[in-house]
């Protein structure tokens, strides 16, 4: 089994995004009792007049995704097999206010209707300005989006999947989006979240998710025949009394709402600043790391050693403490005395992708690290022995062998014997025959 990620357990706001008139949606409460905060926008707007963040810094930010889909959540029409409950890669944007993946209220892109009924992601990847507020494509679809993202699928209903993204202070909203399967046309999805708030970025934030109907196939259950809707609908929240029809899979009417089927928890993890150096002159560029920290309560919990050893680990793959500049056009950047590498001036793009290969590099390192450990590896069980009686109560057995040692902290291997009751209770049949 796949240990959980870690989980932020510190100062973190906990939202559930609730339509209302003009798209507006309300950041309820955190239900760990912490700060009550409340956005205004599509998903989190700017208030007139509030300062953004800074358009010459990058902030790296992980996203997981926990679904909750099980039979005791959601036990009508839970889908058992053919196929099973699970849930499509998530895909993903960062990207300006310019730029819109879906809206409710509105009619999804084609790109979009294809992802939520399909699966496929072919014309979202290839773009094409369907999703940008008035129409505009080409060369303004590429500057409205700074960062494409995508997170692997899971096999479950109730599984977590995570991926990393830039934003920066002309790119600070983030869109993501995964298909529910089996469905006729439903997902879970952000709209345009800002992380950017009073021109700081969040540093940690989990938002409770609900199943959308993109407005695009008339199935009102789970494995529902496809039935196109003619014309196309709106992209809708499916609640617990609507659509109002018995036959819905998600139609509850004793809830008020819905049980949360899932989360998105963005976890800032590091900012990146462009610049001025120490001698403060304005022609001579560098590059500047901010590190942000994520505060974790003290509960002795698994969860958090295990993001404070996280945290660690990621201040020693990104030691960007000797980036200095080397002319007008160029930032060097420096991990060690001995490796470094161009970038030129305000590419942020390049960047990124050396962010990203030096975090490659440091994660393959590690990995070897951790190859001096090694769990214990079993073969198959062997086939059930034949009961060890004839009649009356016996024993069967099988066993299996071991294919590879535990090495150093490995797991340690576990039984390797075997045992079940067989025979019947009833007594043997006495023995009949003739003395002599």
């Amino acid at each position: 089994a796949v240990a959980d990620p870690p989980l932020v357990t510190g100062p973190e706001e906990i939202c559930r995004l609730q339509p209302e008139e003009d798209h507006v949606t309300t950041v309820m409460q955190s239900v760990r009792g912490l700060l009550a905060c409340t956005f205004v926008a599509i998903a989190v707007c700017r208030c007139i007049g509030a300062p953004s963040c800074s358009p010459d810094k990058l902030a790296r930010y992980r996203v997981v995704v926990r679904t909750f889909w099980t039979r005791d959540r959601f036990p009508k029409h839970f889908p058992e097999w053919r196929p099973q409950a699970q849930w499509s890669k998530v895909v993903g944007r960062s990207h300006s206010r310019g730029y819109t993946m879906f809206r409710e209220g509105t009619p999804a892109s084609e790109s979009v209707r294809m992802f939520a009924k399909t699966g496929r992601s072919d014309k979202l990847d290839d773009g094409g300005g369907e999703g940008l507020i008035g129409g505009n494509g080409g060369r303004a679809a590429e500057d409205m989006v700074l960062n494409t993202f995508v997170a692997p699928s899971v096999s479950t209903g109730a599984a977590w999947t995570q991926s990393q993204f830039f934003v920066d202070g002309n790119h600070s909203r983030v869109s993501l989006m995964s298909r529910m399967i089996p469905s006729p046309d439903w997902f879970i999805g952000i709209d345009s979240f800002d992380l950017c708030v009073n021109g700081n970025w969040l540093d940690s934030i989990t938002i409770e998710a609900d199943p959308i109907d993109a407005g695009c196939d008339n199935g009102f259950t789970f494995t529902a025949p496809n039935w196109p809707t003619d014309p196309q609908g709106i992209v809708y929240r499916i609640k617990s009394n609507y659509p109002s029809h018995p036959a819905s899979s998600f139609y509850y009417p004793q809830f008020n709402r819905l049980p949360t089927i899932a989360t998105f928890q963005f976890i800032k993890i590091k900012e990146y600043e462009q610049s001025l150096n120490g001698r403060g002159q304005a022609s001579d560029p560098t590059v500047k790391i901010e590190e942000s920290v994520i505060k974790v309560l003290n509960g002795d919990s698994d969860s958090d050693r295990e993001v404070q050893l996280e945290m660690e680990q990621q201040r020693r793959e990104q030691e960007y403490n000797n980036y200095k500049s080397i002319g007008d056009d160029k930032v060097l950047v420096s991990n060690n005395v001995t490796s470094s590498i161009s970038i030129p001036k305000g590419n942020k793009e390049a960047m990124m992708n050396s962010i990203l290969d030096n975090y490659h590099v440091q994660k393959h390192k590690k990995s070897h690290k951790k190859s001096r450990y090694r769990d214990c590896r079993l073969g198959a069980w062997s086939e059930w022995s034949a009961c060890s009686v004839s009649c009356g109560i016996g024993e069967m057995q099988r066993r299996r062998e071991v294919i590879k040692h535990p090495r150093g902290a490995g797991r340690q291997c576990p039984p390797l014997l075997q045992t079940k009751w067989c025979g019947s209770a009833k007594d043997c049949p006495p023995q009949t025959h003739f003395e002599w």
